[in-house]
């Protein structure tokens, strides 16, 4: 049987592959705008206290300007150090 053709209109077979079309470039666009979505929240994203297994935050010594990790840093009083050393030396 032949498709059947409407006045002014393509043949009713065709309406289907318009619609894939149709949802296929619908579906692309979708993709690359979940993926530059998803791209710009990375450039946005603030690093945590610990990025990675054994990283740590750095701080630097109030008396010598030496970035040390927080871990191995002397703190007193909301200040950091180097070493016990420049502790006790801030404070004199």
């Amino acid at each position: 049987m032949a498709p059947v053709e409407r006045a002014g209109g393509p043949p009713a077979s065709s309406h289907g592959a318009i619609l894939t079309k149709i949802l296929l470039i619908v579906a692309v666009f979708a993709v690359i705008y979940f993926v530059m979505r998803s791209y710009a929240r990375s450039l946005g994203a603030k690093p945590s206290a610990k990025t990675a297994i054994g990283e740590e935050d750095m701080v630097r010594c109030s008396h010598c300007g030496l970035h040390v990790p927080r871990g191995e840093s002397h703190a007193k009083g909301g200040k950091f150090f180097c070493s016990e050393e420049h502790r006790k030396l801030h404070e004199s």
